[in-house]
């Protein structure tokens, strides 16, 4: 969300008026780091007239609130285009509503194929935000609000600065019930920011009865606007809305908008091809039992982890904290692999891995056995065939119950075994009278450290005749 300038910056307005049009809207998007920039600068554009023409240039006048509860709404599984769907909820006059709102179609689609492929990179999110947007029952528009402010990047803010797709400010996120810590920014989580600020946009509607105004409100404050308005509930004309007095920034950001709708409902007017979402982009929610690695759940579902990161941006480090909210974001063909594997961890013990490095060559059948765990689960996670062997120095995943100590001593520490490893690989002997852990140790060529290890011996531990001991043999 933008905040308005303070009054000594609009007292020296028209002296930098020249120099806000060349920057164009501070809601630009910030690019995440290693990506260009999706759409050109408009710094390489002459300034833009924001001017709205005279009344009888073009005259457009204020269509009443239009009654979309009888538009049945698509689900994703139909074959109607994301397109279709959207342009079937457009509610606002498009491109002739004033010429800013043409120039700025133009300068979208300067370059019509970097402009579908930015919306190719959005479909995942942007099909999110549709589907919430119907079932509050609200116009399409407002689908584009998230490219207009972020290109649909879950970007992340510093702080006091706003952040994700949305780019809410930390207040306002706070205010909509969005968490924001270290761990996990809802503001950065697609489908938790977009269910707030799709239930906020439904809250101005029904506050201000003029989508123009929800846009300003969006961009300027609730109640910079709603001040601006005082008791005024008349119906606004276009002119009406320019002579309020918000930033040229919030004006500017209705035409943008208005922009993006008129090219997407005639794509061919500018050259453009809109590009046709994939099975991948269609993302679903699971929710999950417990925290787990977002590196192991890209291995679960076989999806690249990059891919799951960005959809689960919300989650701010590897493992997903325990305060965070336990769900994540798919694409939709890995809903069923993820869910089948998943199954198969015990919450309270497998779902927190580590990586770790191994000492010694280890197979995943050995590993799998270490860890009490379905030798395909071990494979699925580090993303091997279950007949892999690996080297030594090689850093694998494993449930960490079971391997603090592993690759972190000077010497290679085994792994405990399975119960059917134990009995092909182990023995267990009796200790007697005058038996220590330094006899023991020695008579069956292993180290008292091992010792203590395999059988949870303390240091100042002390044998008892009759004691049963665990020996695992070394290869």
């Amino acid at each position: 969300m933008v905040k308005h300038p303070p009054t000594r910056f609009l007292a020296l307005l028209p002296t930098l008026l020249p120099t806000l049009l060349l920057a164009a809207c501070a809601t630009a998007p910030k690019q995440p780091i290693g990506h260009d920039t999706a759409i050109p600068t408009v710094t390489t554009l002459p300034p833009l007239d924001l001017r709205v023409a005279p009344p009888d240039s073009i005259d457009v006048p204020l269509a009443p609130i239009p009654d979309l509860s009888t538009v049945e709404p698509k689900s994703i599984a139909d074959a109607t285009s994301v397109w279709v769907r959207l342009r079937t909820r457009f509610a606002m006059p498009g491109c002739e509503y004033s010429p800013a709102v043409q120039r700025w179609a133009r300068t979208y689609t300067q370059g019509p194929d970097r402009f579908a492929a930015s919306l190719k990179r959005a479909l995942p999110f942007l099909m999110l935000v549709l589907d919430e947007l119907e079932r509050q029952d609200l116009p399409g528009e407002f689908a584009l609000l998230p490219y207009l402010e972020s290109h649909y990047e879950p970007i992340a803010g510093r702080s006091g600065t706003p952040a994700g797709m949305w780019q809410f400010m930390p207040e306002t996120a706070r205010s909509v019930g969005l968490q924001v810590s270290p761990h996990y920014d809802g503001r950065l989580d697609a489908w938790a920011s977009s269910n707030a600020a799709v239930g906020m946009l439904k809250r101005y509607q029904d506050e201000f009865g003029d989508w123009r105004l929800v846009d300003m409100a969006f961009n300027a404050g609730e109640y910079r606007v709603k001040k601006l308005l005082q008791q005024n509930r008349s119906a606004l004309s276009r002119e009406d809305i320019a002579s309020l007095k918000l930033s040229p920034i919030t004006h500017e950001h209705l035409a943008k908008l208005l922009a993006l709708g008129c090219v997407i409902n005639d794509p061919d007017r500018f050259g453009v091809t809109l590009p046709e979402p994939s099975a991948d982009d269609h993302l679903v929610r699971v929710t999950l039992t417990a925290p787990l690695d977002l590196r192991v759940a890209a291995r679960l579902a076989d999806v690249p982890e990059d891919a799951l990161r960005r959809y689960n941006a919300g989650h701010r480090q590897s493992r997903i904290a325990a305060s965070a909210p336990m769900h994540l974001l798919l694409p939709k063909p890995s809903l069923s692999r993820f869910q089948q594997r998943y199954t198969q961890l015990a919450p309270s013990a497998w779902s927190t891995w580590d990586a770790v490095k191994l000492r010694e060559r280890r197979g995943v059948e050995e590993l799998a056995g270490a860890a009490a765990v379905p030798i395909d689960l071990v494979g699925a996670a580090n993303g091997v065939d279950p007949a892999r062997q690996f080297a030594a120095g090689a850093t694998v995943f494993l449930p960490s119950a079971l391997i603090k100590s592993v690759g972190t001593s000077a010497a290679p520490l085994p792994l405990p075994l399975s119960p059917e490893a134990q009995q092909r690989h182990s023995t267990t002997v009796t200790v007697k009278s005058g038996d220590n852990l330094w006899t023991l140790a020695k008579t069956h060529n292993v180290s008292v450290n091992n010792l203590r290890r395999w059988n949870r011996l303390s240091d100042k531990a002390q044998l008892k005749p009759g004691q049963k001991l665990f020996i695992q043999a070394v290869d």
